[in-house]
């Protein structure tokens, strides 16, 4: 077995264990996570990521959730209104913890004997995908409040978009060991032997 096949064995197992841990926790983590968000937003560190990135998040949701059908949209500095309803975008939303994920999984998967230059390719694919993938999840979470409302809209925005944030790292990983990273070459230096 090659060096790469069992990095990406391995880094597939971190993954996994990542699911499963997140599944037989997520009921707690879910809980868990309200009360540490109140804690911070009590504490007042949040204030920088709230007026600095929600605004732009709740432009770029709106501009996706304009595409949609059946919705009116309008963009508060706060989140949007999707069909009269104020869909609030918290610093919490944002996807912070698909980003640490993210970076767990990196310290696993980029082990080994790989270039610079393909290292640097797939963590900046893996951060530009990850954005996106918190931007669908944003986007659809308001389009489920648009069109719905009710108890999928709270079982998706707590639990399935933990879901979607493993999916993107299993498809992540499987692409970057495909078609980004690559090995580094080993020089094959002869010696002349004197007799």
């Amino acid at each position: 077995m090659t060096k790469k096949n069992q990095l990406t064995k391995d880094t597939f197992k971190l993954v996994f264990i990542l699911l499963v841990i997140i599944l037989s926790i997520l009921p707690f983590a879910t809980a868990f996570n309200e009360f540490l968000t109140r804690i911070v937003e009590n504490l007042g560190f949040y204030g920088v990521i709230q007026k600095t990135f929600v605004p732009y998040m709740s432009m770029l949701t709106a501009a996706v959730l304009n595409k949609l059908p059946g919705l009116k949209v309008g963009v508060l500095p706060y989140g949007v209104v999707v069909n009269g309803v104020d869909v609030r975008i918290t610093w919490n939303c944002l996807g912070w913890q698909s980003f640490l994920l993210f970076g767990v999984s990196l310290l696993a998967g980029l082990r080994g004997g790989f270039t610079k230059v393909s290292k640097l390719q797939a963590i900046l694919f893996g951060i530009a995908g990850t954005f996106i993938i918190n931007i669908i999840r944003l986007v659809f979470t308001a389009a489920l409040v648009g069109w719905w409302r009710g108890l999928f809209v709270i079982l998706f925005h707590n639990y399935f978009s933990t879901f979607v944030g493993i999916a993107w790292l299993f498809f992540f990983w499987w692409f970057s060991y495909s078609y980004i990273l690559e090995e580094k070459q080993v020089k094959n230096t002869q010696y002349a032997t004197v007799e």
